[in-house]
């Protein structure tokens, strides 16, 4: 309950409830508030693994463009106006 938590952050019920709040908010939580019995009513969102797949992959493949833009950056900061010794190689897959 909410005047158990409170007791336990040293906060007021109020102070509590706005804080829980703000947490459900902020993580993105399937919850809802009980104000009358000062409970957290959680739901259930069971994500499918292919679900989890594909956001993971859409994560690391953004932070890849980024790496690579940064690592192109510095290289060009640095007064390099050529290109990378990898971007340049030739394959050999023609």
């Amino acid at each position: 309950s909410f005047s158990m938590l409170a007791d336990k952050l040293n906060m007021t019920p109020e102070e509590a409830e706005r804080w829980i709040v703000n947490l459900i908010r902020n993580a993105r939580l399937d919850a809802k508030l009980d104000s009358k019995l000062g409970h957290v009513v959680m739901g259930n969102n069971a994500v499918s693994p292919y679900q989890q797949v594909i956001e993971k992959t859409k994560s690391l493949s953004f932070r890849s463009q980024m790496l690579a833009m940064n690592i192109e950056k510095k290289l060009n900061q640095s007064g390099r106006s050529e290109a990378p010794n990898w971007a340049t190689q030739d394959s050999g897959f023609y």
